[in-house]
């Protein structure tokens, strides 16, 4: 049974190494949670599974609590002025099991290096006394070998052990902590404010902005002539009242960071620590080579030490694709979400073909990136796989040219320890990819739980006069989040696109360019309680934001509004509930004829 499928052990049983264990139920008292977990997919062959056939949660592993521990380590670390809050906000909230998960693959590592070396004196035992019996010498003591057998049989099943809770541990801490996020994510989303929509920043914020953006850039090499005139493009649409980067936090990108980046983070966690692990256990195994073998060992290391500095630039090389690829799914992922919004307006003027092209534009961006990023991956592999085997071909040749006796103890161990170090390379490069990945993740979620909350700035007086009074308010909508043109394809396309595109020649779209947005000016009017009021005017005129500014939606630059009573908002967006016409009109109330009647009748 391998790692994805069902995991049994003692009192617990989960489906999915990636879901929360569950508590044996009541309906099922068998004496093992395998045989609870058979009948459970039994019944649910059978018919769909209801709710009572699953198990309760563990309460210690419930989300509720799990987010509200993270939501306040968040907030105390971004209080203190920490740089990476989310981080550390995670590893405090799984703190315990994250580091015990750490010490078993630690233990682990040791373990697999150790076992090949006690094979050295098993081998020796077994020659010793083949030689004993050949040449009617005293034979060493049984036991002696006996005790080497039982020792590298623990150390192996040890190994297996602490291997297993390692993975068990690093899974749970993923669905834990991608379940968590995501509950942080929802939540920030609700309360985000229109301007961090928009992309927008407030004016304070904007010289901060520059500052960090300039910080971050000091260690990195200078800037290429096409950065450059980005930047410059850049700055130039940064015009008064509409700071910020204009990437905003759109629908397509919030659920981007719900879907795509936990899953990186809960992928990343399951093997986080051989990050650091296999190192030394890399350290280790050399220095028993080197007891095995002399110096003869480093002629094999030097190679894997020549190896380090092309990966490491490989690795490296992974940060900015990812980063690259990132920024087109969201742009794919928010036009889906546009296209499907406006799905009748697409099919009525006929512009499938047209939405369909860019979406495949796209796509094909985002294929080419990711081939790319794979290919890089695969290629680290391939050296990583390699390289061990090359290296120990070097250290035999070295050893052997060096007059010395190729004794079974020395070569077999030495061989076994060789091949032991194909697994922490070729781990390390996997892992460190997936943490490439989720640290831009977790970059990303940080950015935007960080981002600008919705402040009520109205007036809240339930004794007042009138329900509605507004003195010299003046409102404005956010300015429209803006996409990176979809003439930029890859690093290299340099812009290269045909002017009947219907683009302009320097790569910049025409329908993206910055507009003042629409606003209200200088409102005063009042609204007196029990009354009825009608706004009336053309297509345009304001009539919908009017009645947004009143709802919050709308930010408000001056002036005042004073609220005498609740209000409810409720926009011309037509939906209509899965169920009857009837259940429809009742809407959960009771059913009431003469009411009900007059309702179909209006």
């Amino acid at each position: 049974m391998n790692q994805t499928d069902m995991y049994c052990k003692g009192t617990t049983a989960f489906i999915s190494p990636s879901q929360t264990p569950l508590l044996l139920p009541q309906p099922f008292p068998f004496p093992h949670s395998c045989e609870a977990a058979d009948a459970l997919l039994q019944v649910g062959y059978r018919r769909p599974l209801q709710e009572n056939d699953l198990w309760s949660v563990n309460p210690n592993r419930a989300a509720e609590p799990m987010t509200d521990k993270l939501r306040a380590a968040f907030k105390r670390r971004v209080a203190k002025g920490e740089k990476y809050p989310l981080l550390w906000a995670i590893q405090e909230t799984f703190r315990f099991e994250f580091w015990l998960g750490g010490l078993v693959q630690l233990i682990s590592t040791i373990l697999q290096v150790m076992s090949p070396f006690t094979l050295r004196f098993l081998i020796q035992f077994a020659t010793d006394a083949y030689i004993a019996n050949i040449q009617n010498l005293p034979a060493p003591p049984i036991g002696r070998g006996i005790g080497l057998v039982l020792g590298v049989t623990a150390m192996q099943i040890l190994q297996s052990l602490c291997t297993n809770h390692f993975i068990y541990r690093g899974m749970m801490i993923g669905g834990e902590a991608r379940a968590v996020l995501i509950g942080l994510i929802f939540e920030k989303s609700m309360v985000l404010s229109g301007r961090a929509r928009a992309g927008g920043a407030k004016e304070q914020d904007a010289g901060a902005q520059e500052a960090e953006e300039d910080s971050e850039k000091k260690d990195q090499k200078k800037p290429s002539d096409d950065e450059k005139k980005k930047k410059g493009k850049k700055g130039a649409g940064n015009t008064p009242g509409i700071a910020g980067d204009g990437a905003g936090w759109g629908n397509g990108r919030v659920v981007n960071l719900m879907s795509v980046d936990t899953y990186r983070i809960d992928q990343a966690s399951a093997l986080l620590h051989i990050a650091w692990t296999a190192p030394i256990g890399c350290i280790i195994t050399l220095v028993v080579l080197i007891v095995n073998l002399t110096y003869s060992a480093l002629a094999g290391f030097a190679l894997l030490v020549i190896g380090i500095p092309a990966l490491t630039r490989a690795i490296r090389s992974l940060f900015v694709r990812r980063k690259r690829i990132n920024k087109i799914t969201d742009q794919r992922v928010s036009l889906t979400q546009e296209i499907l919004q406006s799905v009748r307006f697409v099919k009525y003027f006929g512009w499938e073909s047209s939405f369909l092209k860019r979406l495949e534009d796209i796509r094909s961006r985002e294929i080419h990136g990711i081939q790319v990023l794979l290919a890089i991956r695969n290629g680290i592999n391939a050296i990583s796989m390699s390289l061990p085997v090359f290296a120990s071909m070097l250290s035999f040749i070295t050893y052997s040219l060096t007059d010395n006796s190729m004794k079974p103890a020395q070569v077999f161990s030495s061989l076994a320890l060789f091949n032991g170090l194909r697994i922490p390379l070729n781990m390390l490069p996997l892992v460190l990819g997936q943490a490439v990945d989720a640290w831009s993740s977790i970059k990303r979620i940080q950015e935007f739980l960080l981002a600008e909350e919705m402040e009520d700035t109205v007036i809240h007086k339930p004794d007042a006069e009138d329900a509605v009074e507004v003195r010299d308010a003046s409102f404005t909508w956010e300015r429209t989040p803006t996409q990176e043109t979809e003439v930029k394809k890859a690093a290299g396309d340099k812009g290269r696109r045909p002017a009947s595109s219907g683009h302009e020649s320097d790569g910049t779209s025409t329908t993206l360019a910055e507009r003042e947005p629409f606003k209200l000016h200088n409102l005063d009017f009042s609204i007196k309680r029990n009354e009825l009021v009608a706004v009336i005017g053309t297509v345009g005129s304001g009539k919908s934001s009017l009645l947004a500014a009143l709802a919050g939606d709308m930010r408000k630059t001056s002036g005042e509004v004073i609220l005498g009573a609740d209000r409810a908002f409720c926009p011309q967006y037509a939906w209509i509930q899965n169920a009857t016409v009837r259940n429809n009109i009742l809407f959960g109330k009771d059913m009431d004829k003469d009411w009900y009647k007059e309702v179909i009748r209006a």
